[in-house]
């Protein structure tokens, strides 16, 4: 497996979303559309709301920078 600096990533996805007008960018990590686990690093300019989405089951969200809200079925965390 190949080492990835999830910072120097998290650094270039930001850089990209900011570059591109868009609000987020993002990189899969590991796995893929392929596979049943993936992890893919998501960069969000503050104020970015990701759309609602099916998620094919549990995921877990690990913040590097900044805050999140999660919101799923009228719940906020």
């Amino acid at each position: 497996m190949q080492r990835i600096s999830l910072d120097a990533l998290a650094t270039q996805q930001l850089e990209l979303a900011a570059a591109h007008g868009g609000r987020c960018a993002a990189d899969t990590v590991v796995g893929g559309h392929e596979r049943v686990l993936r992890q893919t690093v998501i960069a969000m300019i503050k104020g970015t709301e990701l759309d609602e989405h099916n998620n094919p089951g549990e995921a877990t969200v690990h913040v590097l920078r900044g805050r999140v809200r999660l919101t799923s079925k009228g719940q906020s965390w």
